[in-house]
């Protein structure tokens, strides 16, 4: 297939406009090498993992693969502990749901991610080629990575935020349109007010910054792609899609729960971690939402449901387990990395000669 736009592909050194979206807990290596292999960029999510744990991942990247990839930490900000106590409500509920699943006592929050500074440090030690950011990124980190030689991405979903990251330096943006899943990367204002659609947002960035703009939000195949590069986008990022890979490191609940559900099967929830993300509807979301009071805010929920999602984990319980998902997930495909791929590139060929 012969790309026109190469802007992002020159820049960063891979063959196909489609990137790997590096959702942690749902990538890993083997993903990352496989994406690679068959001409995309990989990625993966590395919010949950510690330093040392994420220098082996990065170095068995590099053994199996010389092809650039992307790893992604979430924004040094969401680190921060804010003052809250949880409220009566949430907590009966929780302690309910520990003494259903034999629990016992609610956890004291404690951290779940980075520390940040510690990762970027691996990230840039190891000499990872493309570092990206959820949740924004200041000036100071983009002007580090840079001068230890790596690109860097980062999600905005607004054109406010897109311009205020262009402004800070990074290399390339990702349009995160409202029908995204997993956790939505608005570090702006409120997100109610940053659920603009791929389709209308993209071409919006695209105006309005100069760096190669990379398409996120229900892009499922073919068609989407061809779209995103229609609208002036240089790329897509594409999560749910690949959830449908066999090589997808997820339980065996949620594949099927994908594989079974439509669009308005999901929800954009705080419900789970605090912050807003989307997800498939289940038990916990729903009582958890229908619940009169304040949740606790980011990342102290998360922190609190930490022993629930672990078991729900380990049971393949689909009332407790965190669902993402992304609202292209009625055109989710049975498929692995190599297939998927090679599809994208020969049906997008095709679809630009019909047109």
């Amino acid at each position: 297939m012969n790309w026109r736009n190469r802007r992002l592909l020159d820049l960063f050194g891979f063959e196909h406009p489609v990137l790997l979206a590096p959702m942690a807990g749902a990538t890993n290596v083997d993903m990352v090498v496989r994406m690679n292999q068959a001409g995309g960029l990989g990625g993966l999510g590395a919010a949950g993992i510690k330093p040392d744990a994420l220098r082996t991942m990065v170095r068995q990247i590099k053994a199996a693969s010389n092809r650039p990839f992307q790893v992604n930490l979430f924004a040094a900000e969401s680190e921060q502990w804010p003052e809250a106590t949880m409220g009566p409500a949430l907590q009966e509920k929780l302690k309910g749901y520990h003494e259903e699943l034999a629990l016992g006592a609610l956890p004291v929050p404690g951290p779940l991610f980075g520390p940040v500074a510690e990762q970027l440090a691996v990230l840039l030690q190891e000499q990872v080629p493309v570092i990206s950011f959820h949740f924004g990124v200041d000036a100071e980190t983009v002007s580090l990575v840079h001068q230890a030689g790596a690109r860097v991405l980062c999600s905005a979903t607004t054109v406010e935020e897109a311009r205020a990251l262009a402004d800070r330096g990074v290399d390339a943006i990702i349009a995160q349109g409202a029908e995204a899943g997993g956790h939505r990367g608005t570090f702006l204002g409120d997100y109610r007010q940053a659920l603009i659609g791929t389709m209308a947002l993209v071409p919006q960035v695209v105006d309005a910054v100069t760096v190669p703009v990379i398409a996120a939000g229900g892009i499922m195949d073919a068609r989407g792609l061809v779209a995103s590069l229609a609208l002036g986008a240089s790329a897509v990022q594409m999560g749910t899609a690949f959830l449908g890979c066999r090589e997808a490191p997820i339980a065996t609940v949620w594949r099927d729960k994908l594989m079974s559900s439509q669009a308005d099967d999901l929800v954009v929830t705080q419900a789970l971690s605090g912050k807003p993300a989307r997800g498939l509807r289940n038990r916990y979301i729903d009582e958890i939402d229908a619940l009169d009071e304040p949740l606790l805010p980011y990342p102290l929920q998360y922190s609190a449901t930490r022993t629930i999602r672990r078991e729900a984990q380990q049971q393949n319980n689909s009332d407790f387990l965190p669902m993402w998902s992304g609202q292209g997930i009625g055109m989710l495909q049975d498929s692995d990395i190599a297939s998927l791929m090679a599809a994208l590139v020969s049906d997008t060929a095709n679809l630009v000669r019909r047109l």
